[in-house]
Formats: C-alpha cells, structure tokens, sequence
C-alpha cells in the first residue's frame, strides 16, 4: 500500500488535532458540573438504545365502570411498552357521530374504539390500519378462546381491530322489588310485557326507562320484538334478505306502537343519556331499563340482587319456549381500531392490538367480566355476583345472536332504520313506519 509523505507542519497540526479530540472523548461521560454522575457508566453490553418515547391519543369509553379496567390495562403496558404513554379522550354518546367527523376532516386520534359498523365505514374511505401482521407476529388468535377467534377477523379476511370483549346480548333489566311491591308479575312473553307496562304506567312509575337520546337502544327493542319470530332480526334485512313486509317486521313494529301507546317509555326519554337511565332505573323510578350485558357489573354494584334479567319478553306467549335463545344483540369484529395516517402507526397498531387483550383481562378481574373472551383463565377479585352468574350459565344455551345497530354494515339503511324507530317509539304508526322503511330499503340496496 502506497502512503502520502506530509509536510512536518501538516503533521503537527493532524496529531494536535487528535490530542484535542483523545481529550474531549474522556470527558464526554461527565456531568454538566464536569463530575462523573449517575448516568457516567457506559453499556459495554451491545444493548439496543431506548426506544423513542410516543405519546398515543387514545378514543374511548373512558368512564365508569370502564374508566378503572382502561387505568389498569394502561398500566400493565408500561410492561409491555414501556416507551408508549396514552392520552385518553372520553367519547361521546352520540352513535358514533364525534369519531365520524374525525374521519371526515381527517383527524382521527391514533387509537380509537371501532364496532363492526363503523370499520365497514372507515375501510371504504380507507382509514384503518390492518393489523394482520402483529396479530400473527405475537401469536394474539392462540390467546382466545374458540368463540372468540371468529371476532377478529373482518369478511374481508382481513383484522381492523383485535376485539376487546366477548358478545353481549341485549338485555331487559328488572327492579324486582319494584314489580313484587307493586304485585306485577314479571313478564315472560309479549302479553305479560303488555300488561306489566299497563300497571306500572297506572302508578306513574316508568315501565321501561330508555336512553333514546342515541338512537340504537329504539333499534334493539324493535329487534327484540322481531327475533321471537325471526332469528335473523334486522341484521337479516341489512344483509339484504327480506323486506319490512314480511310479517315478522310488521309484528314486531305493531307490538312497538301497541307498547309504545300504553305508556311504554317516559316522556323525556329522547332527551335522557344512559347514565341518566341507569340512575332512574337504580333509584326505583323505572321498573326496567334495556341496555346491553356488559351493564350487568354497574347495575348490580348499584342495586345488589334488586335486579334481575330477561332475555325475550317481547316473544309470543306460544312460541316463547322455542325462541328462548334466541336473542338480540352481539357483532363481530370489534374493539381498538389505529388510524391508518396515525404518524406512529405501526406503534399504535402493536399497541392497540395488545391493549384490547389486556383490556378483556381487566375487565374479567376488576368488573366479574362473565363473557370473557381469553383463552386464559382469569379469576374475579370479586367473584361472580348472582346476576353474573346467571348469565355466564345461561350463555351456554344462547342459540342465535343478532347485533346491536352500530353492527349494521349497509350505512344507508343504518341511519334509515335508526331515525324511523325513534319515530316509532315517538307515536308513528306501525304502518307509516313500514311503508318508510320499505322505501328506506330500496334506496339502501342500490
């Protein structure tokens, strides 16, 4: 090899240079104070650098009772993630409305919660990011149970969203000592329904307390009085079976008007939330109140074994026995979504997708979770109280589930479907209310 001879005071110059440089690297591990403090010792084990840290604006449910199972789930990622932090933002009670408009001006936080129907929505304007490979990556299907497996998986084959609980059925919640003081018996089909709202609207007391202030729980009771008849319910009609003709529709929407006539809800129920329900239901000035399972740990923490369950009231007296499992509620494919333009995307992803599992944990230990989705056995810090007990024996015969309307997948019939059962439930016609949704399914199916 060939070397360049220097000039002497090129030379000088160069090893001058290496003195000053010799001297600036033992100095370099020292304190501002230029004494060797607690950061001095240099990793000489060829260990990574710390991850970056990444703050995550997260969308959700973040209130009681799930405000301490979010708490806790945040807390056991620290373990898992220990460079991601999360920014909770309290969702509204709005059917989906504050997160769709998000969307539309593009500014959707990077996690956020997703039912089936609204990551049908976000995908046709391609807002979600997949999570495909970080499921397959940490082995997160192997973590569910049989039933649950399914859930993770959009029709498209693709996963949007790694579900953070089980299937919840919709729900008839009742104030027992309501109904055994006021000599009411406790409804098991459609005729007895009828008549326990008659006797406690004769006592100014609310029969059904309703939060139709969203717009989905008018949706369920319309699907509860259908499913005694058809399994299928109104997710039959949004996968495009059938008309609001066939006669278990107009049943269904003639017990509604029926009901709704004979003083079923309050007068304020388009203007009452779901907390404001629960509180009226709890406080023994409602009889019952319609809500979705998951409201089974808040109720009994509020009212003990006041409070029991039904599951299809509104079928006909001769056919309860062979719909009894029958039941509305459920969906697939649902739990934390990550924005596709998420600017820590592929973190968001890793860290959503782990957070739903750690989420169905915590909600199995702190709040007695009786549909819990894991794999893993989880124990309650409480146990199961008798209402939950109930319901995780009684899962085990569940024939058919429907879903809740944030479940609907064709967007037009939707919001069709929900507008006309407020109106429904607000005096229209049963008739009226077929012939406008007859109309609302044509245009839905073009």
């Amino acid at each position: 090899m060939k070397f360049n001879v220097k000039k002497p005071a090129s030379l000088l110059l160069v090893l001058s240079m290496l003195v000053l440089a010799l001297s600036a690297c033992g100095s370099s591990d020292k304190g501002a104070s230029g004494d060797a403090g607690a950061d001095s010792k240099t990793d000489t084990g060829g260990s990574a650098p710390a991850a970056e840290s990444v703050k995550l604006k997260f969308y959700a449910q973040y209130s009681d009772p799930d405000k301490a199972v979010y708490d806790a789930a945040a807390e056991a990622m620290k373990k898992v993630m220990p460079e991601v932090s999360v920014d909770f933002e309290v969702s509204a009670q709005d059917d989906e409305q504050k997160i769709k408009t998000y969307a539309a001006a593009g500014s959707l936080p990077d996690i956020f919660y997703a039912s089936s129907g609204l990551i049908e929505t976000l995908k046709k304007s391609d807002n979600l990011a997949t999570m495909d490979d970080v499921i397959k990556e940490n082995n997160l299907e192997d973590k569910l149970n049989e039933s649950a497996k399914p859930m993770m998986w959009n029709k498209d084959g693709h996963s949007y969203a790694v579900p953070n609980v089980g299937q919840w059925a919709g729900l008839i919640y009742y104030n027992k000592e309501l109904f055994s003081q006021n000599n009411v018996k406790v409804p098991a089909n459609y005729d007895e329904f009828l008549e326990a709202v008659k006797a406690f609207n004769a006592k100014k007391i609310t029969p059904l307390e309703v939060f139709a202030k969203e717009k989905w729980p008018a949706v369920l009771l319309l699907d509860m009085a259908v499913v005694g008849s058809e399994p299928g319910g109104l997710k039959k009609l949004d996968n495009g079976e059938g008309t609001f003709s066939d006669e278990a529709y107009v049943k269904g929407a003639q017990k509604l008007e029926e009901l709704t006539k004979a003083g079923l809800i309050s007068k304020n129920a388009f203007n009452t939330t779901a907390d404001d329900a629960a509180a009226q239901f709890s406080s023994g000035k409602a009889a019952m109140y319609m809500n979705g399972a998951w409201s089974m740990s808040n109720l009994d923490s509020l009212m003990g074994d006041k409070v029991g369950i039904l599951y299809t009231p509104l079928a006909d007296a001769d056919k309860v026995d062979q719909v009894k499992w029958n039941l509305s509620g459920g969906g697939f494919n649902q739990g934390f979504a990550v924005s596709k333009n998420s600017k820590n995307k592929d973190v968001a992803v890793k860290y959503a997708a782990l957070f739903s599992l750690e989420f169905a944990k915590q909600r199995v230990i702190l709040l007695s979770d009786p549909n819990s989705i894991l794999a893993e056995k989880v124990t309650p810090v409480k146990g199961l109280s008798p209402i939950q007990q109930q319901y995780a024996d009684d899962s085990v015969n569940f024939k058919t589930m429907t879903t809740f309307a944030w479940g609907y997948e064709n967007a037009k019939f939707k919001t069709a479907v929900e507008d006309n059962t407020q109106k429904l439930l607000a005096g229209q016609s049963a008739g009226d209310f077929v012939k406008d949704m007859n109309k609302a399914l044509e245009t839905a199916r073009k």
